[in-house]
């Protein structure tokens, strides 16, 4: 018996990590069509949060005005 498994022993013996790790991530269903392609629909989706999130906070930083344009901009590039 190693040293790990004697260390993971003795922590599921106080708390048991192990069985948690295995009921809630680790022995799920996972249909045989599952291959990589299906992490673009969630990597698309945190793109998105982003592109929102930092769009208002441009928006927060920019003025509608021709001679207040340049300013607002290096402003935004610069801090």
């Amino acid at each position: 018996m190693s040293a790990l498994q004697k260390m993971m022993g003795w922590i599921d013996d106080r708390f048991p990590l192990t069985a948690t790790y295995k009921a809630h991530l680790s022995e799920y269903y996972a249909p045989r069509n599952f291959n990589f392609w299906y992490f673009f629909g969630s990597l698309a989706l945190l793109v998105l949060v982003i592109q929102i999130v930092t769009g208002i906070f441009l928006t927060m930083n920019y003025k509608p005005d021709a001679e207040l344009a340049f300013i607002s901009v290096e402003y935004i590039m610069r801090d």
